[in-house]
């Protein structure tokens, strides 16, 4: 695949150094900017009783009456298993990862954003959600991993990826060979709890933890908390899960995706 046809799926710019900083920028926003409190207040119950208890539960064990019905199922925050993080396989999520997760939601799941509710109300949510384990009494988040700059998305870069995807990891054996999900152990596959869980389909183009180059990269880099996707921060170099973020991103098929929530931006050639 051409770097530049990546690109206009992926909507990236070039990767000059002025323009490698919007790529990093491309991610949701966090809550920095907003005021989360310390402590539960009686917002932040009254907002999880009213929009979140159907399906996480009164006390956040993802046993709600609306659960029964849903896969994958709601998250049982007393577990403190945070999929989506930018800290470190096993670590406690930020509160600006458990913000953004409930802002933009997770797609291909029963999990919407809640941009329905104001930043303030979303906030006052986290320290409710916090309190139902004893993980966050007990210890810290560690801090966020290093990103850096990204590997530009050359022929040579996927290729590369290609050969991870296939061979070093054979990530085949559960996403499939086109990347559908659909690979021959994607059936026997059950997150930590024992529910059934289903091996990401990369041609939709609807990553879970968000549609960025960036984001796909911390995906491999932290691993999915309480699921069978480890981190590959030990196994990949740096630069070898920007090629594997990169080849996977290829496989999107531009006709099984809106690109409802990819950002437009122009386009350059990009070399070897």
């Amino acid at each position: 695949m051409k770097p530049t046809v990546l690109l206009s799926k992926v909507g990236l710019w070039s990767t000059t150094a002025a323009s490698a900083l919007l790529i990093l920028g491309v991610a949701p926003m966090t809550a920095k900017a907003v005021n989360i409190p310390t402590a539960v207040t009686e917002e932040g119950k009254n907002t999880y009783k009213k929009y979140c208890s159907a399906c996480h539960g009164e006390e956040g064990k993802g046993d709600g009456p609306l659960a029964r019905s849903m896969l994958p199922k709601p998250r049982d925050f007393t577990r403190g298993a945070y999929k989506f993080r930018t800290t470190p396989s096993g670590s406690l999520p930020t509160d600006e990862d458990i913000f953004r997760t409930i802002s933009y939601g997770v797609p291909n799941s029963t999990m919407i954003p809640w941009d329905i509710l104001t930043e303030e109300q979303r906030a006052s949510v986290i320290p409710v959600l916090k309190s139902f384990s004893e993980a966050f009494e007990v210890r810290k988040p560690d801090s966020p991993v290093s990103v850096g700059l990204p590997l530009r998305p050359t022929e040579r870069a996927i290729a590369e990826g290609k050969k991870i995807y296939e061979e070093k990891l054979e990530c085949w054996k559960c996403h499939g060979v086109e990347g559908r999900g659909d690979g021959p152990s994607a059936a026997e596959q059950e997150d930590d709890f024992g529910f059934p869980i289903k091996p990401f389909d990369f041609t939709t183009g609807k990553f879970k933890g968000g549609n960025s180059a960036q984001d796909v990269y911390l995906r491999f880099t932290t691993g999915l908390n309480g699921t069978p996707m480890p981190s590959f921060a030990k196994e990949l170099t740096d630069e070898q899960r920007w090629c594997l973020t990169y080849y996977v991103m290829s496989l999107i098929k531009p006709e099984e995706s809106t690109h409802k929530h990819h950002l437009k931006c122009p386009i350059i050639s990009g070399g070897e």
